[in-house]
């Protein structure tokens, strides 16, 4: 198997936790040891349990992740930041309890921009698979440990609070158990190839293979590939995503159905500190510093390398079309929406 490589389709919490575990056991995947390793689920853990379960926290925290809700549909409507994490190991059962605390935003009817601050404590059972050409991980869900902390940080509706009504129902539980707690009780599977490594939600057994949404290009490493809706006035801070060498590039393709997309490329701190303001729910304002890059996507397929030092980048992603809104907040039928497919690769210049 080659070096971490990482690609992320349906996100949620659970990526990056089972990344890490799939980096854990890839040393383990010649011929000479996979049966025995298949055969033994006491090694199996024994491997998770030495090797992977310290790093689950740090990848954690690398990456915001996607959030999605089936009411509204497939597509990511907003994206969680794990700022603190805890991981415990259970020795008997063979289990891990991660507790992620962070904040995120959503973009949905009714509330338009919601920005939140999320805790969350679950049980997984993490295993694993070795085959001949890839290796499958998996991450079965078994329990929520606590219901999810959940403390607004801003609505741009503003007459709405956590026990609004809305037409999907209270606000707290279409946070909670409409977008949280749902996505993580799927369970998750990595599967790890030569040429990267692709998530879905879900458990997937050999040979099924999670869907691409672009064909892959040379030698690039794929970091993270999804779908994600863009309404009128919002924006989706895809990453942040680490550059670790030199003479690389941050590499994009985007495929945009609906309304252009604007595109920004900006480091770490000065993302950071734009999501910020836009998870208070405050009127959308301009980039807080410098952009290293700067664009608009069109309709159609547009692919773009930005040369970047090693480091931690955002991309931006805005459909600046003004709100069309109703009574009540409620989005009018012809509001401008983008559809955003998208690939964040690393690629060699």
């Amino acid at each position: 198997m080659k070096g971490s490589h990482h690609k992320s389709g349906q996100a949620s919490f659970a990526f990056l936790l089972l990344v890490v575990l799939a980096l854990a056991v890839s040393a383990v995947g010649c011929p000479c040891v996979r049966s025995a390793v298949n055969a033994d689920a006491g090694l199996r853990w024994w491997l998770f349990s030495k090797f992977g379960a310290s790093k689950v926290c740090p990848e954690m925290q690398k990456r915001g992740v996607p959030l999605k809700m089936a009411l509204v549909g497939p597509n990511s409507v907003g994206r969680f930041f794990p700022a603190q994490c805890v991981v415990n190991v259970n020795e008997q059962e063979h289990s891990m309890v991660v507790d992620v605390t962070g904040s995120g935003y959503v973009v949905l009817p009714f509330t338009r921009r919601v920005g939140f601050y999320a805790g969350v404590s679950v049980e997984y059972k993490p295993d694993f698979r070795l085959e001949e050409d890839a290796m499958y991980v998996w991450g079965r869900f078994t329990r929520a440990m606590r219901q999810p902390d959940l403390r607004l940080l801003g609505v741009e509706n503003q007459v709405i609070n956590l026990a609004t009504q809305t037409p999907l129902g209270d606000l707290a539980t279409v946070l909670g158990r409409g977008v949280l707690e749902s996505e993580i009780s799927k369970g998750f599977t990595v599967v790890r190839l030569e040429d990267g490594d692709d998530f879905t939600l879900g458990i997937l057994n050999p040979p099924e293979r999670p869907k691409r949404y672009f064909k892959g290009i040379g030698d690039n490493v794929v970091l993270e590939s999804n779908v994600t809706e863009l309404a009128t006035a919002s924006r989706d801070y895809l990453g942040p995503f680490e550059i670790a060498q030199n003479n690389a590039a941050l590499y994009a393709r985007l495929r945009v159905t609906g309304a252009p997309v604007d595109y920004f490329v900006v480091d770490r701190q000065t993302g950071d500190n734009w999501r910020h303001a836009y998870e208070s729910a405050r009127p959308m304002g301009p980039n807080p510093g410098p952009s290293i890059a700067y664009g608009q996507a069109t309709q159609g397929e547009m692919a773009r390398a930005f040369p970047v030092p090693p480091g931690s980048y955002y991309l931006v992603v805005e459909n600046r079309a003004p709100a069309a809104v109703g009574l009540l907040g409620m989005p009018m039928p012809f509001e401008a929406r983008s559809t955003l497919t998208y690939s964040i690769e690393s690629s060699a210049r």
